[in-house]
């Protein structure tokens, strides 16, 4: 039976590849054991220079029982991952997305199974799942988000990085994207995962989370996308900044979240600032006429990252992300 022919699944996975030849192997290994889910695995190809997708089928030639489950979608050039994304979504017929880069992998053959469970159990339209860091040294378990809208839209819109920018390891309800048209943005290769994800909270009617780890997220891979800090790092940033606050803006409860969008502002100046830009170089794109502190502690903020001295930016930063 053709892919196409068959019943929907419940749950898409969805797997951008460019230049991962070193680890994709494990990655899709972690995919293809899943137990107890019933998923499709979309790979999309971002014109990569490398052997990478010959690796991909070296592994589903181990795998034939997940053959027909399988799809490799292919863009004739490099359009970054924002569009990798979007194809990808565009082409899932699941009931719910997970997002898996490809120099990661699954740590628990049963990870889809417990998010689609939790999905089940709570209605939930986003259902956050616990990861770990992995690296030479080992596995460090990070910290699941509270499955609490607010504080975690909040927390994202700060920049404070108490939630990290991630849209893997997340199941994603599919009809958000079409509903409330919430896409991927091709052209941010750095960012993007920020452009999108406080946009799906805002818009996820209920937010559940598994707290235990079921993702690896590797921290020590060369290539990818996203494998370097360049200039061109802090201009998605600001751009994807410019996508957030562009959609607050035109919601009516905007006035809610003006002090957490200027934060987060801030916040993103002293990036710009510890990877040795000049801030004042972006203060146009990141900054709106109308853009101001909000309270007296974010003025201190403002006032210390005038100075353009790190020392004092980070410790008044630091005082004032714990307000």
């Amino acid at each position: 039976m053709e892919a196409n022919t068959r019943p929907a699944p419940a749950v898409s996975v969805l797997v951008p590849v460019y230049g991962v030849e070193r680890y994709i192997a494990a990655c899709a290994r972690s995919l293809f054991a899943q137990r107890d889910a019933d998923a499709e695995y979309i790979f999309v190809d971002d014109a990569s220079p490398d052997g990478s997708v010959d690796r991909l089928r070296e592994v589903l030639a181990e795998c034939p029982a997940v053959a027909e489950r399988v799809r490799i979608l292919r863009h004739e050039r490099n359009r970054g991952l924002g569009a990798a994304r979007r194809t990808a979504i565009e082409a899932a017929r699941g009931t719910y997305l997970v997002h898996v880069d490809s120099d990661d992998a699954l740590c628990d053959d049963r990870a889809l199974a417990l998010l689609l469970a939790e999905a089940q159990r709570t209605g939930a339209d986003l259902v956050f799942g616990g990861y770990c860091e992995a690296s030479p040294a080992g596995r460090r378990p990070m910290r699941t988000p509270r499955p609490d809208r607010e504080r975690l839209l909040r927390s994202l819109l700060r920049q404070d990085y108490r939630t990290a920018n991630r849209i893997w390891g997340i199941l994603i309800r599919r009809t958000l994207h079409a509903q409330y048209d919430l896409w991927p943005v091709e052209g941010l290769n750095f960012a993007e995962d920020y452009a999108l994800l406080p946009r799906l909270v805002y818009r996820a009617a209920r937010i559940a989370a598994v707290d235990r780890p079921l993702y690896a997220y590797r921290t020590a891979s060369v290539g990818s996308y996203m494998n370097t800090l360049t200039r061109r790092s802090a201009d998605s940033y600001v751009e994807a900044n410019r996508i957030v606050t562009d959609f607050f803006r035109a919601q009516p409860d905007f006035a809610r979240w003006r002090a957490a969008l200027m934060l987060g502002k801030l916040n993103i100046a002293k990036w710009i600032l510890k990877r040795g830009f000049r801030p004042d170089d972006y203060r146009k794109r990141l900054f709106a006429p109308d853009d101001a502190p909000v309270g007296g502690a974010q003025r201190l903020y403002a006032a210390a990252l005038r100075t353009g001295r790190l020392p004092l930016v980070r410790a008044v930063a630091a005082a004032v992300n714990l307000i």
